[in-house]
C-alpha cells in the first residue's frame, strides 16, 4: 500500500528547492551541504521529537534515505 502524505508534491518541491538554492547560493561543497543538513535533522529531531521516540525515528529516517538512493532491480 502506498504512503499518503499529508504534505502536497508542490509543498514539498518548493521547500526543498528552496533549501538546495541556498546551499548553491552560499556555494557549498557536498560535504558541507551534508553537514548543515545533517545539523539541520539533528536539530529537529531533539526539538520536536520525543527523547524516548528519537532512536526509533532515526532508524526509520535513515532507512527511508537508504531506499531513496537504493537502485531497484
Amino acid at each position: 500500500m502506498p504512503i499518503v502524505s499529508k504534505y502536497s508534491s508542490t509543498q514539498i518541491e518548493n521547500l526543498v528547492n528552496a533549501l538546495l538554492d541556498e546551499l548553491r547560493q552560499q556555494q557549498a561543497t557536498t560535504e558541507l551541504s551534508l553537514m548543515c543538513l545533517g545539523n539541520a535533522v539533528s536539530h529537529i529531531v531533539n526539538q520536536n521529537v520525543p527523547t524516548a521516540k528519537r532512536a526509533e525515528l532515526v532508524q526509520q529516517f535513515c532507512l527511508a534515505l537508504t531506499d531513496s538512493i537504493t537502485t531497484k532491480a
